[in-house]
Parts: structure tokens; C-alpha cells; sequence
């Protein structure tokens, strides 16, 4: 059983080893330009030691957005859960927004990974943690979307639709910061959140 459980740590070990070197690569070279040869020359791995892990480089954009997921839901942890709804959304807007500056880099390489992923050719098992990940985040925000609805604080609009309208305008603002069209500042910052709390208000 120790031995077993050994292994196991091992193998999960190199797996976080083969990602770290992937994402690694990605933010230095960018991703189109990247190999499997060269994940598994910087992981110091072989190349066949990297498919034992993941099926194909697409696989390994879905893992490195899986791991983004859980950073985000971290985020959430740290709201205070007693406060008043607005204050926790206020919270909600402040952490996403200093994640995502406070990295801009990291931000890019989970954009582009998002933009190349085709679920279609990734195995069951990473689809999976994939699409739970993804549908944990974005019931958390759907929750406080919902909860302002019922105290009539928002407009009686179908979540889904809040939810998307706040998560596109963050998404097309941070999209243009990594353009270099625009550069992120605290102004910026207010006019978007004014901009989503005045359009969900009653």
C-alpha cells in the first residue's frame, strides 16, 4: 500500500512537473510555437513519459485551464460570505480583476490555451474535471447573479444572461489589455464595474 501510494505522489508529481514546463514554455515562446520535444526537455522528461500523462498537447491546455479554474475558485473563498450581497460582488470584481492584472502574462497563456482547446479530442477522464470545473465557477457566480434577482436588488433578467453580459464585458476588456489597445488602471476599472452594476440594477 506504501509503495502504491508512492507512485502515485510520483506520478502526480511529474504530471505537475510536465505542466509547470508547459506553461513555462507557452508564456516564454508562446504556445503555437511549442512542442512536445521541447515540454519534455524542459519538464527533463522523455517524450513518451509525457504521453503517459496527457494524450496530446491539447490535453495539456486543458489541464493548465483546470488549474485556472480552481485559482478563480479560490477566489471565491476569500468573500466574505456574511456580508451584504453588493459588497460581496464588489469583492468578487475587485479579486478577478487583480488576478488577472496582477499577472498579465499568466492571464495571456490561459487566454491563448482557451482559444486553441478542442474538447472534442480530450480523453474522458480530463473532460471531465474540464467541464466540473468550469460549470463549479460558473455556478458561483450564477449564485450571487440569482440571490440579487430574488432580493429584487437586480433586474428580473434570466441569470444566464447577467452572467454572461459580466463575464463578456471583464473578457473583451482584459482581451484588449493583452493587445496593448488599452492598459489596465483603477479609471478602467470603476467604468467596468459601474457599467455591470447599473445595467443588472432595478
Amino acid at each position: 500500500m506504501g509503495i502504491a501510494n508512492r507512485k502515485e505522489r510520483e506520478f502526480k508529481r511529474r504530471e505537475e512537473d510536465i505542466l509547470q514546463a508547459a506553461y513555462d514554455l507557452f508564456s516564454e515562446k508562446g504556445i503555437e510555437s511549442v512542442t512536445i520535444e521541447m515540454i519534455a526537455e524542459k519538464a527533463e522528461v522523455g517524450k513518451g513519459t509525457i504521453y503517459k500523462h496527457f494524450s496530446s498537447k491539447n490535453e495539456i491546455f486543458g489541464c493548465l485551464i483546470i488549474g485556472q479554474s480552481k485559482e478563480v475558485l479560490e477566489i471565491f473563498s476569500k468573500i466574505d460570505q456574511n456580508a451584504p450581497l453588493m459588497v460581496q460582488i464588489n469583492q468578487l470584481l475587485r479579486l478577478f480583476w487583480e488576478f488577472v492584472t496582477n499577472d498579465m502574462r499568466k492571464y495571456a497563456v490561459y487566454r491563448k490555451c482557451d482559444h486553441l482547446l478542442l474538447t472534442e479530442n480530450m480523453s474522458p477522464e480530463v473532460l471531465f474535471e474540464f467541464t466540473k470545473a468550469n460549470n463549479r465557477k460558473n455556478n458561483k457566480i450564477r449564485t450571487l447573479i440569482q440571490k440579487g434577482i430574488k432580493e429584487q436588488i437586480f433586474k428580473d433578467e434570466p441569470a444566464d444572461n447577467l452572467v454572461s453580459a459580466a463575464v463578456g464585458l471583464f473578457t473583451g476588456v482584459y482581451d484588449l489589455m493583452l493587445a496593448g489597445e488599452v492598459k489596465p488602471s483603477e479609471e478602467l476599472y470603476e467604468l467596468m464595474v459601474n457599467m455591470i452594476l447599473k445595467g443588472f440594477m432595478r
